[in-house]
């Protein structure tokens, strides 16, 4: 029995991912830079430098100060400048090998004027993903960003950092290559025009392509978890899902048939139930996956036919058919892959082994 939910991570399974991943960049003779904002561990840290992985990328000034207490020779910060961080940023420029990202030439001008050494600066570009940076077919608007930087004496202009989240929303394999062709493309010329390395990752991408000739540097970081949604549009399949929560079981009761998900019917004398857990958008997060109108917040690890359904802040309800919804409790806890394992392990911010229920640190238990 356990007392609440516990986010549990099999070892064995990000050795897998990270040497597939680790490989597939050695066969492409490129430099791989991971993201660290998924596990955001130093001891799962350790796993990936045991292959050899030296510098790392981090999504926040809190995650930079973590892991520069375990000695990597790089950092690169994956979030564009504003000035509320100047100050910070300098601080830490002094401190170890740091690189920023950045698409305002303002922003630069004001932190090259506080600096105290040059500070490395990849310009944002914005793979039409719609959030920050340059838009990649801009290449007039880029050419011009990276010779206003030629004008700030301590600014480094060292490439382009592209992160292509938009292909998380692609439906299949299919879709996701053909979007990677399609920006391969682009970056191409991107290169071509500015003849600067290229920084890029995103677990999508990166799982699915044999070809990164035109990438300098992969910066993914979900691949070393995976999760259900990367098994729904085909980037990894259930056996790479590292993580899981494991919840307790409140209770098990009759559901209404008049109480059902939208997704569901009743036919004939079919009877349902729902299962009743200590496991709610705390552990989880709200982040969810559509599923041809079928909204989900996890899966049953043991049984792909039952899904987290609803949830509020503490408790989770899996509802189905009830014979498979008895067959289900076979003891006190459900073990459920997250949809999103980066919102899932920020949520619970600790790890329990799967095989020696050894706990691992996390970055959110250290600060």
């Amino acid at each position: 029995m356990i007392e609440k939910p516990r986010l549990v991570l099999d070892k064995e399974i990000v050795f897998r991912n990270s040497s597939r991943i680790s490989k597939k960049v050695q066969q492409n003779a490129k430099h791989f830079q991971p993201h660290f904002k998924t596990h955001q561990s130093i001891e799962v840290g350790k796993w990936i430098r045991d292959l050899g992985v030296a510098d790392i990328t981090v999504s926040s000034m809190d995650m930079l100060s973590y892991f520069i207490k375990d000695d990597w020779d790089s950092f690169l910060l994956a979030l564009p400048l504003h000035p509320g961080l100047f100050k910070s940023i300098n601080q830490v420029n002094n401190e170890c090998n740091l690189k920023v990202l950045s698409s305002s030439i303002e922003h630069l001008k004001h932190l090259n004027n506080i600096l105290d050494k040059p500070l490395q600066v990849l310009i944002d570009v914005d793979p039409h993903y719609g959030r920050t940076g340059i838009p990649i077919d801009h290449l007039s608007d880029i050419s011009e960003f990276s010779n206003a930087i030629q004008h700030c004496s301590k600014i480094a202009l060292i490439g382009c950092y592209i992160h292509a989240g938009n292909s998380y929303q692609r439906p299949n394999k299919e879709s996701i290559l053909a979007f990677s062709d399609n920006l391969m493309g682009s970056i191409t010329q991107l290169k071509n025009t500015l003849n600067l390395p290229i920084y890029y990752g995103d677990t999508p991408t990166c799982s699915l392509l044999d070809d990164f000739s035109v990438i300098d540097v992969l910066t993914p970081g979900n691949l070393f978890f995976y999760d259900l949604s990367q098994e729904y549009i085909g980037s990894c399949q259930q056996e790479d899902i590292a993580v899981w929560v494991d919840c307790p079981i409140i209770e098990v009761k009759a559901r209404n048939a008049w109480d059902l998900p939208t997704h569901m019917s009743q036919t004939g004398d079919e009877e349902f139930a729902q299962i009743v857990i200590h496991g709610g958008a705390v552990h989880f997060s709200k982040d969810y996956l559509d599923m041809d109108g079928r909204v989900v917040y996890g899966r049953l690890k043991d049984n792909p036919s039952l899904y987290l359904d609803k949830i509020s802040q503490e408790h989770g309800l899996i509802i189905g058919p009830k014979d498979l919804i008895y067959e289900a409790v076979g003891q006190s806890y459900l073990s459920i892959y997250p949809v999103h394992s980066c919102l899932t392990a920020e949520s619970m911010a600790g790890y329990t082994d799967s095989k020696t229920f050894a706990c691992y640190d996390h970055m959110k238990g250290n600060l």
